[in-house]
């Protein structure tokens, strides 16, 4: 098993939902409002000056699901218009 972080434009949250739904991954925490700053995705305060806002996924997905998120992931990544989209993917060694 693998547990996966998705951090992303609140703007993604329905294709997002989308993606869970068609993997059939129904178990997941979602943090609806996350502000911060990163590499290609700029910095994102909710405020005057940096506005907009992220969201953040995590999940403890099998190794199938794991390698379908990432190659969506992976994928809109190329497009040329998109908005933020960062995943960190770490190994599970137990769910207690």
């Amino acid at each position: 098993m693998e547990f996966l972080i998705i951090v992303c434009s609140a703007t993604l949250q329905d294709e997002i939902s989308m993606l869970f739904e068609r993997l059939e991954i129904t178990g997941f925490t979602h943090l609806p409002q996350a502000t911060g700053a990163g590499k290609g995705g700029g910095i994102r305060l909710n405020d005057e000056v940096w506005p907009g806002e992220n969201s953040m996924y995590m999940i403890a997905v099998d190794r199938q699901q794991a390698t379908a998120v990432k190659d969506w992931v992976r994928r809109y990544r190329q497009e040329s218009l998109r908005e933020g989209l960062k995943l960190f993917s770490l190994p599970l060694n137990e769910i207690i």
